[in-house]
């Protein structure tokens, strides 16, 4: 478990965005601004860091919530991210914060979704240098955005946010 000053406050390190950079950065402790960028890519694209951190969608399944109960919506679509970084620099990241929003095709913010059914797992613990981590996150993307959607990876505060776009198959 992560300690209290690893964890992400609510409060993003800028309101500034680009579109290169289309959601705040989450502040986190002793993290001053990113140094290390890289060019955002496709969705079916890798994200690749100078110092060898690589990020990419490995695939996008899709599933409709069929369970009731309390957060559960009978019905809702859902796509599920198969994401990977593989950590090919020098140091270990520690995967603890990490942070992933979707946008719709008119850049507004996708609901995460959680049901069991979608057998979601985060990234988490630290990845040593030369090691690969794999996570499954699934969002409410609208049938309709499923063309174009934004997909951000904000992994630590040393490096810039990874950033997806395209269309989700």
């Amino acid at each position: 478990m992560a300690s209290a000053s690893a964890e992400p406050s609510s409060k993003p390190t800028s309101t500034a965005t680009s579109k290169s950079q289309p959601v705040p950065k989450v502040q986190r402790s002793g993290a001053a601004s990113p140094t290390i960028t890289a060019k955002p890519a496709g969705t079916g694209g890798k994200v690749s860091y100078s110092d060898g951190v690589v990020l990419r969608i490995r695939d996008v399944s899709f599933g409709k919530e069929t369970k009731e109960g309390p957060g559960q919506f009978p019905g809702r679509a859902y796509a599920v991210l198969d994401m990977e970084i593989a950590n090919g620099s020098k140091r270990t990241l520690s995967l603890d914060t990490v942070v992933i929003t979707v946008l719709d095709k008119s850049g507004k913010q996708v609901n995460p979704v959680y049901t069991d059914e979608a057998k979601v797992s985060d990234f988490a613990g630290e990845l040593k240098a030369g090691k690969t981590a794999k996570a499954l996150y699934a969002f409410a993307v609208p049938t309709s955005s499923r063309s174009k959607v934004t997909v951000v990876v904000d992994f630590d505060g040393v490096h810039t946010s990874a950033v997806f776009t395209g269309g989700l198959k």
